[in-house]
């Protein structure tokens, strides 16, 4: 079973990113990455404004990458899930011409 924290973060993420991709789109992306900046520094999110824009301009370059269906996420997870299995595969192989 899910754990709730990690379905809410889930619902959350998909949220926001629908925000960011209509905001993008409706003001551009230098407005966008203006404001978010502007939200990171006053939520206390980053310690500077070079740390802000840092953040801001990859932020909507990630959105950019949802809009052209880029996964790197779910890429990054499903090759650790392969290497994994191949680490168990390999480790029960050699367990077993050991024994």
């Amino acid at each position: 079973m899910a754990n709730p924290r990690t379905v809410r973060g889930i619902f959350t993420a998909g949220n926001d990113h629908y925000h960011g991709i209509k905001s993008v789109a409706e003001n551009g992306a230098l407005a966008h990455a203006n404001k978010f900046a502007r939200i990171l520094l006053r939520e206390g999110k980053v310690a500077s404004e070079e740390e802000a824009l840092s953040v801001a301009n990859y932020e909507v370059q990630r959105l950019r990458w949802n809009v052209e269906g880029f996964l790197g996420n779910r890429m990054a997870r499903e090759e650790l899930r392969r290497e994994g299995e191949e680490k168990t595969t390999t480790t029960t192989s050699e367990a077993l011409t050991s024994a």
